[in-house]
């Protein structure tokens, strides 16, 4: 008994001592990856480039204080015939090591993206430690310069585009897509990607739409105005809508919450239709003069907000069959109702003959009135 109680003591005293096998790496020799982007090369190459963080600017200054770092990341990139070849092309342009777990925003040039990207989403998914919840984004404009930009804030571009999303007053202007996300969708095969496309302006990141997809391959691109819509028929918590009432008269709507129910129906003929009923309701912005708005009024507006709705989501719609996507996810309400019949279909061939049958209804919850 004796022994097994000095055995016991021993083993609990050389236990702290006891490293184990870790995976240690000095900070210095670590680069920490802010933003990743991928792009074509010239000519015919493949490009890649990683924002690396200023060693301790992570963290933005309290207000007050001053910025120490005139910049806050700096860009490596490389070329060559594969994806791999840029990536070691990277390698070899810096001594550090380079740490994708801090990785907030992976950015595609539209000219990659109009391709099959599943090679591109392979080769992503086999770089170690990319957060699943990293945000992905389209570019029209050459990334490289994009991630160069000193904006108004300082902030590298992960930074700045995921606090960007972060604000729910955006939601409706821009719909966040995660790269987990990105995976689900192409891998379910009942819907297609939506994807921010983010551009320059004034020295500064925009988000300027929506890039849309039909199964792995870029089509077209949605406007603000189009990807407001698209938010409306998804279904949003908080949003914007302005409405027109006639020469030089508007309506402005504030925290616009929309809940859309989506029913298909098929047929015994093989029509496939389906009945989008889109309920939305609003705050009426301020009036200038301040006066009261009648119920006359009132009910006016919402006839109006209502028709321009309905006709927005239709016309969103035709466009969107005629690009054979379906960033709204129809297919998968389809699968969902007649899990017999989705298995015998192309959904994408079936899709653009579908019928759609819109109705919607708003309610304006408050007149703006100041009391």
């Amino acid at each position: 008994m004796l022994r097994k109680n000095i055995f016991l003591v021993v083993i609990l005293f050389i236990m702290p001592f006891l490293t184990g096998c870790w995976d240690v790496e000095e900070i210095p020799r670590r680069g920490i990856s802010n933003a990743v982007f991928f792009d074509t090369g010239n000519p015919k190459k493949l490009k890649m480039g990683v924002a690396l963080t200023v060693p301790g600017s992570q963290v933005p200054p309290n207000v007050g204080a001053v910025q120490q770092f005139e910049k806050r990341n700096f860009v490596i990139s490389g070329e060559g015939d594969s994806l791999v070849d840029a990536w070691t092309q990277i390698q070899s342009n810096t001594e550090r090591n380079i740490f994708f777990g801090q990785t907030r925003v992976i950015v595609i040039s539209d000219k990659v993206a109009r391709k099959n990207i599943n090679d591109l989403l392979d080769f992503i998914g086999r770089i170690p430690l990319v957060p699943p919840n990293t945000n992905v984004l389209i570019t029209k404009t050459d990334p490289a310069k994009l991630f160069d930009i000193k904006n108004n804030a300082n902030d590298p571009i992960g930074n700045y585009v995921d606090f960007y999303f972060r604000s729910p007053f955006k939601r409706s202007l821009a719909i966040p897509v995660d790269l987990w996300r990105v995976y689900s969708v192409l891998d379910k095969r009942t819907g297609d990607l939506y994807i921010p496309i983010i551009d320059q302006s004034q020295n500064n990141y925009k988000i300027a739409g929506t890039a849309v997809f039909s199964r792995n391959r870029m089509v077209d691109e949605l406007s603000v105005d189009e990807t407001q819509t698209l938010a409306l028929i998804r279904g949003t918590d908080v949003g914007y809508q302005t409405i027109p009432l006639g020469e030089n008269k508007y309506a402005a709507f504030k925290n616009v919450v929309s809940k859309t129910q989506i029913t298909p129906k098929l047929s015994s003929d093989g029509t496939m239709t389906f009945d989008v009923k889109a309920k939305i309701h609003g705050v009426m912005v301020e009036n200038v003069p301040r006066r009261e708005i009648l119920l006359k009024e009132k009910k006016e507006i919402e006839r109006q907000a209502e028709m321009l709705t309905k006709r927005k989501i239709e016309d969103l719609i035709v466009k969107l069959q005629g690009l054979e996507s379906d960033p709204v996810g129809f297919g998968d309400k389809l699968r969902i109702a007649y899990p017999s019949q989705w298995n015998k279909i192309d959904w994408h061939q079936v899709y653009p003959a579908a019928k759609f049958f819109v109705n919607t209804s708003f309610t304006l919850k408050e007149t703006g009135l100041f009391r």
